[in-house]
């Protein structure tokens, strides 16, 4: 346990870090994320048109199908997350710590499911592969996910795929290091 412990917490960290060059350091801003024309009119806006906080779909999807149909073939089609409608710092600490608390729970999560398959994966690079194609079908699910059924822009999703795949390679690169292939949980219940 004790070395499990060590491994959560050398990922945590290296995963925090990996976090801020990854969002930090990115190209995303510039590179895939758009520009409105005029980013004061866009805001004030949206603020006008979507009060609260929330995700909105535009064209509305209630009401009459048919009525739907026409508005969403005439365009445009957009998701609208407003996040604070009335504003927040641009570094707001609650995220940093929200954040933090979030890795931990995740990396605790893949150091459980690594004791839980241990026995079958007797080797480091057994572990580490295992971890790795788990995340895999992670990143591909919810991020292609979104891209298909949500026709979310796939340059965007690909690059949180990409953060998503990476958070648990590098995950599974430590913790594989700190876990026993003794097998220390009892079995599932049947």
């Amino acid at each position: 346990m004790k070395r499990t412990f060590i491994g959560v917490v050398l990922a945590q960290f290296v995963l925090y870090f990996f976090g801020f060059l990854y969002w930090g350091l990115g190209p995303y801003p510039s590179l895939i994320w758009k520009q409105a024309k005029d980013a004061d009119a866009a805001a004030q806006s949206l603020k006008e048109l979507f009060p609260q906080n929330g995700t909105y779909l535009v064209p509305s999807t209630v009401g009459d199908p048919a009525a739907v149909d026409q508005a969403m073939r005439k365009g445009p089609v957009a998701f609208v997350h407003m996040l604070r409608v009335d504003g927040r710092p641009a570094m707001e600490s609650s995220i940093m710590i929200t954040g933090f608390v979030t890795n931990l729970i995740v990396i605790v999560m893949i150091a459980l499911l690594l004791k839980r398959c241990s026995v079958a994966l007797p080797t480091y690079g057994d572990r580490v592969k295992f971890v790795a194609f788990v995340g895999f079908i992670a990143a591909f699910f919810i991020d292609g996910g979104e891209i298909v059924w949500w026709q979310m822009p796939a340059d965007w999703q690909l690059y949180r795929a990409g953060y998503d795949f990476l958070f648990w390679l590098i995950s599974g690169l430590i913790l594989a290091k700190f876990e026993s292939t003794e097998p220390t949980l009892s079995p599932l219940p049947t």
